[in-house]
């Protein structure tokens, strides 16, 4: 019988696995980018400054925020994206734990 995914790992392993998915796309990676230098940007903004669609812009919001990684703010008819700077540290912060807990020290070699 197979086992289910949260028996199997540590809610940690689970959280840094979900938060990796949402840094695996170059267009999430680009649309952080994008917010780290602007502060705020709405979706129009935001699909003007990428070579993607607006459906597939608002696609990659959405991930985005289920990660926790940006927040949307509503003013008016417009939605405002911005970085949610506490769990962008927290992301960092669980890699570089990580880091240091599989590679304490690092070796002279690589195995091949």
């Amino acid at each position: 019988m197979a086992i289910r995914k949260n028996e199997a790992y540590t809610n940690k392993v689970l959280e840094m696995a979900d938060l990796a998915k949402a840094f695996s796309h170059p267009a999430r990676i680009m649309i952080i980018e994008l917010l780290f230098k602007h502060k705020d940007r709405t979706c129009k903004e935001i699909v003007a400054e990428l070579p993607l669609s607006q459906p597939t812009v608002s696609q990659h919001l959405k991930e985005l925020m289920v990660a926790g990684l940006i927040c949307r703010k509503q003013f008016g008819a417009q939605s405002l994206y911005c970085v949610e700077w506490n769990q962008l540290e927290r992301v960092f912060l669980l890699f570089e734990r990580f880091k240091y807990k599989i590679m304490p020290e690092r070796p002279k070699r690589n195995c091949c």
